[in-house]
């Protein structure tokens, strides 16, 4: 019963860390009051086309101003298009083909035959190469007034 137990928290220890998740980030001018801020527009109503056809999704586009529009309407910001807004929203994605390098890989074992348990560590020097798309989407809040950006969002995974 205490070998089952090692293999499941082994198994936990293994699987755990490797599963991925978003890495979000923001910046912002300090000096910023953010509590004037009560409406906002879409500073484009289309999205610019990137020539991937990936990306180029109008039902991404829908997704992604969707998800948005309801995260600052719960917030209290409201949407409006006939009076000039005290913000506007842009976002922009991209995706990267990143190439992984792994030089050294290791391994154990741990069996019962029938003499008894038995056991093995094993390494390898060989290179392991892989290449991931990596996604980013960059939001940014852009004042009205200025065109600076008041805060900017960047998610990637």
């Amino acid at each position: 019963m205490q070998t089952f137990r090692l293999y499941i928290i082994l198994f936990f220890l293994v699987v755990i860390p490797g599963c991925s998740s978003i890495n979000v980030s923001q910046d912002y001018p300090l000096n910023t009051d953010y509590s004037v801020l009560k409406t906002y527009a879409w500073q484009s109503e289309k999205q610019e086309k990137t020539g991937d056809i990936r990306l180029d999704n109008p039902l991404l586009d829908t997704r992604i101003r969707g998800a948005i529009d309801t995260f600052l309407s719960e917030k209290g910001y409201q949407r409006v298009s006939d009076v000039a807004p005290d913000f506007y929203l842009a976002y922009h994605q991209e995706i990267y083909n990143r190439i992984n390098v792994d030089q050294t890989r290791s391994g154990f074992a741990f069996g019962m035959g029938s003499y008894g348990y038995h056991g093995g560590i094993g390494f390898s020097t060989g290179n392991s190469v892989s290449s991931y798309d990596l996604s980013m989407l960059v939001i940014d809040v852009i004042d009205s007034g200025s065109g600076g950006i008041l805060w900017r969002g960047t998610g990637t995974r």
